[in-house]
């Protein structure tokens, strides 16, 4: 790959890494009762940057990695490069749904760096315009079962230590250690369950044709706090979003691109 390519690829691991800390400490905040805290989604997470000093120029280097990252993934599905060319045409499918919600949070960074107006953020205005299209409930119900059974593989290979194929288990182990191959199985596991939470969410959207109902990670994350030992599960996931940031500062490098 070209260096170039590569650096503004790493800086998308990056990004990445930035955007799960920082929602996992302001969760992790709530749940421990810290003065600070708040629940928010990666969209959420972009204010936060934005305040901070030199918060435009922070947030437009990290909407050049998002960005570049997105492409990368979507130009490797769609031609077969490296790591895609052994997966078959649904894991292809899911790699690009990803890399446009990268994409979307990269646009978004963009807008607020140059100090433009932006729009809604998260599921619910997508889910409020598919429902009104023919068969549109049922393109919805469709979207949350994937996201859903998308959040249960995730856990799954986590839990039998499989990660991604630029940075299985062996070489980031080598790498960094056995402690980075436990944090990040955490962390995949924790958003894992974001992931299926999410999902669910926009399933009942759907079939209660109630798009309020599709809420973002911050929805998924109020709700393990609204449950029986919600301190607990919340605190539980904000840590492991954190260490999912964590393993993305890893990706960025170890990674095999």
């Amino acid at each position: 790959m070209d260096r170039t390519i590569d650096a503004f690829v790493r800086l998308g691991y990056l990004a990445k890494a930035l955007v799960y800390i920082l929602v996992g400490v302001l969760a992790l905040k709530v749940a421990t009762g810290v003065r600070g805290g708040r629940i928010t989604d990666p969209d959420g997470a972009l204010y936060v940057v934005l305040r901070q000093p030199m918060g435009n120029t922070l947030l437009l280097v990290l909407a050049a990695g998002l960005l570049a990252y997105a492409l990368w993934q979507i130009a490797g599905a769609l031609l077969g490069w490296h790591r895609h060319a052994a997966e078959g045409y649904g894991g292809r499918a899911l790699t690009i749904v990803r890399a446009l919600v990268y994409a979307a949070i990269g646009v978004k960074a963009t807008q607020l760096g140059l100090g433009l107006r932006t729009g809604e953020s998260g599921p619910e205005p997508l889910v409020r315009a598919a429902l009104k299209w023919p068969f549109g409930e049922w393109l919805v119900v469709i979207a949350g079962i994937g996201a859903a059974w998308y959040g249960v593989v995730e856990i799954r290979d986590a839990i039998k230590g499989r990660l991604e194929p630029d940075l299985d288990a062996a070489t980031l182990r080598s790498g960094a250690g056995e402690w980075a191959l436990q944090l990040a199985r955490l962390g995949v596991i924790a958003r894992g369950l974001v992931l299926v939470l999410l999902g669910v969410g926009v399933i009942r959207a759907a079939l209660a044709h109630r798009p309020s109902e599709a809420g973002g990670m911050d929805s998924s994350l109020l709700i393990l706090g609204s449950m029986p030992q919600g301190a607990f599960l919340l605190g539980g996931t904000a840590a492991g979003l954190f260490a999912y940031g964590i393993y993305q500062l890893l990706h960025a490098r170890y990674a095999r691109l």
